[in-house]
């Protein structure tokens, strides 16, 4: 028996998410349609420096780019959840210092110039 040879992994496919121009990972999809039972034709666009090409790629590419872009998604989510929750503790933290300082008052919280009240009284 001869030596044991080992089945030669096909190197990675790039993803198509990366842009092959600047390396950045946030290609996105402008415009899709099937091309063949077996193929879909894809325009993509780099969000970093723009570059806009075609590709025409297996059925297999285009699920592993839409569970890629799903979670490019869910990363964008997490990121705008973070950030709101950052903003209200700021709004939160100057509406407490105002209070605290005194510089609130029920004027403040006087309905908009529709209230005839709050506009006779100013």
């Amino acid at each position: 028996m001869g030596p044991l040879r080992r089945k030669r992994r096909p190197a990675p496919l790039p993803s198509l998410v990366v842009c092959p121009s600047c390396s950045a990972d946030c290609v996105v999809p402008v415009d899709w349609r099937e091309h063949d039972k077996q193929n879909w034709w894809i325009r993509l666009r780099c969000g970093a420096c723009g570059e806009s090409r075609q590709v025409v790629v297996p059925d297999a590419t285009a699920k592993r780019y839409d569970v890629e872009l799903d979670l490019g998604m869910g990363e964008i989510r997490a990121a705008l959840r973070r950030l709101e929750r950052e903003q209200l503790a700021a709004q939160a933290d100057v509406f407490a210092k105002a209070l605290q300082l005194d510089l609130l008052d029920a004027a403040d919280f006087a309905a908009s110039s529709g209230d005839s009240r709050a506009t006779r009284e100013r």
